[in-house]
């Protein structure tokens, strides 16, 4: 059975902006999750009463409770160079964080949400120790045709090489180098062209979410999908699995979504964030320990909560798939 332990926004509030949660709502989710030892590191979005989009971080102990004095205001602390060329909401939207350890360096990924003519995604590199910004956000650029919304793609490791999932459905890999300065350029290496054979058309696709997870022989990626809801869209868990490159071809697609163990779903503390959107189930990162996933993960662009869900969980929710 999944347990989910969720947070309390105030215990994730840095002591820099307390001023501001006088005045309204405090919305702290979508937290990223990294494993830090003993201890866990939580990356997070935090809008208050201003609609600023800021991120902050929080080390959590072994019983996932925050640690006091841990809760840092990482967004105040990113520095743009004053000859860059991205707008002003490039600089002070900062959405949908993800964690990232390679060779003993510590990244974030950050999107500026979405905005004409285009939206923008960057990598930061920050102190392990500290948690400041190590240099200005590089922006990640596709190399060839990009849509005006890029967003959530997610990194990972083969080897000593980074890759990217573009996308999930069709399912496109990237090649990644953290080489040189400025602009980090991403390359297509693998397609494959596929869909769900054995999960509602109606959900549309799997969309992003976690970082995938090398285990047992293949990558466990923690994602979402979304369908039409009597009051707005839903967002729903999901899992799937793909092999190792040079294809990185998809092996396990999911027949239903991933139960997290909420106790809660559909209650909200505060008005809509999204009008358009009902109901929030949304990964953004994942570590297996043992025999059990832990899944970060927002709730209704408002909840943090981090579930503890057995493998066999997610395993019943898959079917292999043949090549």
């Amino acid at each position: 059975m999944s347990e989910c332990h969720v947070f309390a926004p105030a215990d994730l509030l840095p002591a820099a902006w307390r001023a501001l949660a006088a005045d309204g709502p405090v919305r702290t989710f979508n937290p990223a999750l990294l494993a830090t030892g003993d201890s866990w590191l939580l990356a997070y979005r935090v809008v208050l009463a201003d609609g600023r989009r800021r991120l902050a971080f929080c080390r959590l102990d072994s019983l996932l409770r925050p640690v006091e004095g841990s809760v840092y205001p990482f967004s105040d602390h990113v520095r743009f160079p004053a000859s860059s060329p991205y707008p002003e909401v490039a600089r002070t939207w900062l959405a949908d964080p993800r964690l990232y350890t390679w060779n003993q360096r510590c990244f974030v990924y950050w999107n500026s949400g979405w905005h004409e003519p285009r939206n923008y995604q960057f990598l930061q590199e920050f102190d392990p120790v500290t948690w400041a910004p190590a240099g200005p956000p590089r922006e990640l650029v596709l190399d060839g045709a990009r849509q005006p919304l890029e967003k959530n793609w997610t990194l990972f490791t083969e080897g000593n090489d980074l890759r990217v999932v573009y996308s999930a459905v069709p399912h496109r890999i990237l090649a990644l180098s953290l080489d040189g300065e400025g602009d980090l350029r991403c390359r297509e290496i693998a397609r494959t062209d596929w869909s769900l054979s054995a999960y509602p058309a109606c959900h549309g696709g799997l969309r992003g979410g976690a970082p995938p997870v090398w285990h047992d022989g293949r990558f466990w990626s923690f994602c979402h999908s979304v369908h039409d809801g009597p009051n707005g869209y839903c967002y729903v868990a999901n899992a799937y699995c793909f092999g190792p490159g040079p294809d990185f071809r998809p092996t396990a697609e999911p027949v239903r979504g991933l139960d997290l163990g909420l106790p809660f779903r559909r209650s909200r503390t505060f008005p809509r964030l999204n009008p358009a959107v009902d109901e929030v189930i949304y990964p953004c990162g994942a570590v297996r320990v043992g025999s059990d996933w832990w899944i970060s993960h927002g709730i209704n662009d408002e909840g943090c909560a981090v579930s503890r869900v057995s493998a066999a969980e997610v395993e019943a929710t898959l079917r292999p798939r043949s090549a």
